[in-house]
Formats: structure tokens, C-alpha cells, sequence
């Protein structure tokens, strides 16, 4: 029976991350850019537009953003996604605008 069990244990699936609930993002007390998140994969981070964005690990990676001036680019950024919902990102925190 211990045997069966640490086999369960072992194969059971990690916890999913948790994944922002769509919306803007606005940083804590510092005068910065806000973070948009949906619909669907679009991320908007650091000023980029990010169509088809992954947000996993800790980061923020898309093969193709738009920045200023149409700037074509990849892009990858922390983004942590804390279990309050909020969003840590450049060693600040973003919470939904009001």
C-alpha cells in the first residue's frame, strides 16, 4: 500500500500557476506604466504589445511585441503573480486599477 501511494504522489500534476485575471494592472505607489493582461494571451508590460504572450515560471515571454513607434520585437520579463492576484514585476507590485 506505501508503495501505491508514493507512486500516486509521484505522478500527481504540480499545482497549475496561477494566471492574472484579465484587466489593467496598476503599480503600488510608483509612478509607472500599467500592466494589461487579455483578452485571451495579449499582455501589455514595459510599454509592449504582446498579442500571444506566455505567462509562466515567473516570467512573461512572447515571440512578438510591438513597442514604440512599431517596433517589432520579442520579449521576455519577470512577472510573478502572487496568490492575492496581485502582480510583481521589476520589483514592484501591480494590483487591479481602480
Amino acid at each position: 500500500m506505501r508503495t501505491f501511494l508514493a507512486l500516486v504522489l509521484a505522478v500527481a500534476p504540480a499545482a497549475a500557476e496561477p494566471r492574472p485575471a484579465p484587466g489593467r494592472y496598476c503599480a503600488v505607489g510608483q509612478d509607472l506604466p500599467d500592466i494589461s493582461i487579455g483578452p485571451g494571451r495579449g499582455v501589455g508590460i514595459d510599454l509592449m504589445d504582446c498579442a500571444t504572450a506566455t505567462i509562466a515560471d515567473g516570467r512573461v515571454r512572447a515571440p512578438r511585441c510591438f513597442g514604440m513607434g512599431g517596433a517589432e520585437v520579442p520579449y521576455d520579463t519577470d512577472l510573478v503573480v502572487c496568490p492575492d492576484g496581485s502582480l510583481e514585476h521589476d520589483g514592484a507590485v501591480f494590483r487591479r486599477c481602480r
